[in-house]
Formats: structure tokens, sequence, C-alpha cells
């Protein structure tokens, strides 16, 4: 529903913005783009910025690639589609406590992203009459949703390590005006930062 309303303050009309979130399905991209329709950045501009922040999704491919590579090409795409940062979570968990098969996977995958462009509309289409999003904190919901799922994927002491160094690498390539590719660098970084400390 935020990313919804804010679409919607930054121009898009109410089909643009339901059509994204149904297609795209990536909400730190998405959330990055209308920043950059706001400020009329170019397509191009946009289209590359997008590819640079979904570029975590290779790590996270990979990282699902064993429980998924006897699966048919066209059943890969589809779990493709609907990898995210909460698909991967829960599904990464669910693969470390011993589970089999795609469907618990694809189920939640699938969930999320009907939910995700069910709350687009809302947002979209009913989101007019709020008073400025960024003054309800709307702005600040794609950073919460990715420290809950931190929070939630901490099990072992070497699991804290990982997400500490990711925030610090993470912060100084943003300072350093890298934001684009922080995520991306910190996500292949951090867990060097376990394995180097001995810390399991």
């Amino acid at each position: 529903m935020p990313f919804g309303v804010l679409a919607r303050e930054a121009g898009l009309d109410a089909v643009q913005t339901s059509v994204m979130s149904l297609v795209v399905l990536a909400g730190a991209a998405q959330f990055a783009s209308i920043e950059l329709f706001r400020s009329a950045a170019g397509p191009l501009l946009v289209v590359v910025t997008t590819l640079l922040i979904n570029l975590r999704h290779l790590l996270m491919a990979a990282s699902l690639r064993p429980y998924f590579a006897d699966r048919p090409l066209p059943q890969r795409l589809g779990l493709a589609f609907v990898l995210t940062d909460e698909a991967f979570a829960m599904g990464a968990g669910w693969y470390r406590r011993g589970g089999r098969g795609v469907a618990y996977y694809a189920g939640f995958g699938i969930t999320l992203w009907i939910g995700w462009t069910a709350g687009t509309v809302i947002g979209a289409v009913g989101g007019g009459g709020l008073p400025d999003p960024r003054s309800l904190g709307m702005d600040f919901a794609i950073t919460a949703l990715f420290m809950a799922i931190v929070v939630v994927g901490i099990k072992r002491p070497r699991d804290v390590v990982i997400a500490l160094a990711a925030a610090v690498i993470a912060g100084l390539l943003r300072g350093a005006g890298l934001a684009l590719v922080a995520v991306v660098i910190a996500g292949a970084l951090a867990p060097l930062a376990a394995r180097l400390g001995r810390v399991r």
C-alpha cells in the first residue's frame, strides 16, 4: 500500500503503478524507481538502477539453486520470478530445517506476489486522500521490512556478525556515493567477515 501511495505521488497513474507491481515484483527497486521518476530521471537510468539493485537476486538464486536445479526450465523461470527477499528468507529457512520440494517456496512467493499487487492497487486507488506519505513514515516501509527479515533470520552468532558487517559495508558504500551497488557488494562481502573471524 505505501508503494501505491508514493508512486501516485511521484506522478504515475493507478494503472502504471499497479502494472509495475504485477510485472516487476521487486520492492526495493520499485521504491528506488519512483524516487527517480520524481526527479525526472530518464527511462534508461531507471532501468539500469533497477538492474543494479536487483543484482542481489543472483546471490539469492545461487543459494537456492541446489533445490531447484532438477526442475524443468519453465518451472525454474516461474520460481525465479517470485524470488524476493522475503521469499528467499522463508525458503532458505525452510530448506535449512530439512524441507524438500518447491511447494513451500512457491506457495509463499505466489501469495506474496498477489498480496504485493493487491496492496499496490489499494494504495494507488485509495491513497490519494492521505496527507504527505513521508509524514506517516511510508517511505521507511521497505527499510523496516528488510530489518525484520534480518532479525528473523538470525539464528547463530555468525549471522549477527554477517548482519553487522553488511550494515557497515553498505553504510560506507552509501556514504561514498555508491548506494546503487551497496546492497550487492555488502551481501557478497559480509560473509567473509564471519569466515575471517572464524565465527560459527
